[in-house]
């Protein structure tokens, strides 16, 4: 029997220059040397335009090592034509890249590109035969309208209108939902993401019948070491596109290490958890995470803490998370006000996290 692929990557960027990236990828390949798992492991790295010609031949170089696939985090449809600045597909063919990222969230909101420009560059990236990573995503606001599904199926069935069922073995999908994204995003539950990659997938069924079950759908979305375990496991992911908890090789080496054990040692059904599980979960990042905590207690309403690093803390990150009702300090300790209800069970969640 083949084994289940599984899939971790990252993007850089416009983080670390040419011989950061060397660097990284060095370590990043020496580490995925060690990986012990029935699984099949595809990784990915997708750094800045500069660093793709060293990337490559660092990867190249590398022989008798576990393959990182490199990518490109954009791409014009065109191959040639009077487009300054841009970077045609010929390009980055010349380079040995073999895959290419179209639609991320800062491409279509920062750089007000739309689902019909992403369509164009689906084409041509599958065209030249690119592993081609369409990445879709709903906002804050369109949540709250409770429209993300429609959302997701739109940017799907417009962004690969014209994709023929003999090309679908070089597509990938990764929802990234845009509120979950950055430095002030809030982790997605686990069982939220998994609910929009069933969405996601039923869509591709809808469009590409049995072929569509070629297509891996990956997460991203502030995936981190507290939080990836308990996505990883999820019944319709299938793999993991870390931000910055995968810029340190190590961290990502480790990250991976950890999830790849709980995939293993749970291969009939996740993990248990509560309601209040996610409400922790996002507590300790936004808190600064597992090392950055050094007490935690609580009282009638609210959970008190002492942090190592203020400056680690995402005040507002925290206060916009689901049950929190406020958040003030009184000499050292930070007190985050949930309520009676619910204070004790978060609290004995993020303890669990923190052992």
């Amino acid at each position: 029997m083949t084994a289940k692929k599984i899939y971790f990557g990252t993007n850089l960027k416009m983080y670390k220059g040419n011989a950061e990236v060397v660097q990284y990828l060095s370590e990043l390949s020496d580490f995925a040397t060690t990986f012990k798992s029935e699984y099949d492991i595809q990784l990915f790295v997708i750094p800045s335009y500069t660093t793709l010609k060293d990337a490559v031949e660092l990867v190249k170089s590398k022989t008798g090592r576990p393959k990182i696939k490199i990518g490109a985090q954009n791409m014009n449809p065109n191959d040639n034509g009077q487009f300054t600045g841009e970077i045609s597909p010929l390009m980055l063919k010349e380079l040995g890249i073999e895959l290419v990222m179209i639609g991320h969230s800062e491409r279509r909101h920062v750089m007000k590109e739309t689902d019909q420009e992403e369509n164009e560059k689906v084409l041509a990236s599958l065209r030249h035969n690119f592993i081609t990573l369409l990445c879709i995503g709903e906002t804050l606001e369109q949540k709250n309208y409770n429209i993300s599904d429609e959302v997701l199926r739109t940017q799907l069935k417009i962004g690969l209108q014209g994709v023929t069922a003999e090309q679908l073995s070089k597509l990938w999908i990764a929802y990234e939902p845009v509120w979950a994204i950055g430095t002030e995003g809030i982790p997605a539950s686990a069982e939220y993401a998994d609910e929009k990659h069933a969405v996601i997938k039923q869509c591709l069924f809808e469009l590409f019948a049995e072929e569509s079950k070629k297509i891996p759908v990956l997460y991203g979305g502030s995936v981190n070491p507290e939080n990836a375990n308990g996505l990883i496991v999820k019944p319709h992911i299938d793999g993991l596109f870390v931000g910055r908890s995968a810029w340190n090789a190590p961290n990502f080496h480790a990250l991976i290490t950890d999830a790849l054990n709980t995939l293993s040692g749970d291969k009939t059904e996740v993990p248990l958890t509560n309601e209040f599980t996610e409400t922790a979960v996002q507590l300790i990042e936004q808190l600064g995470g597992k090392a950055n905590i050094s007490a935690l207690t609580h009282c009638a309403t609210r959970i008190r803490v002492v942090l190592k690093n203020d400056g680690k803390m995402n005040k507002s990150a925290i206060e916009k998370i689901d049950g929190v009702k406020g958040l003030f300090s009184i000499t050292n300790q930070y007190q985050i006000i949930l309520g009676a209800e619910i204070v004790k069970q978060v609290h004995d969640e993020m303890k669990k996290l923190l052992i």
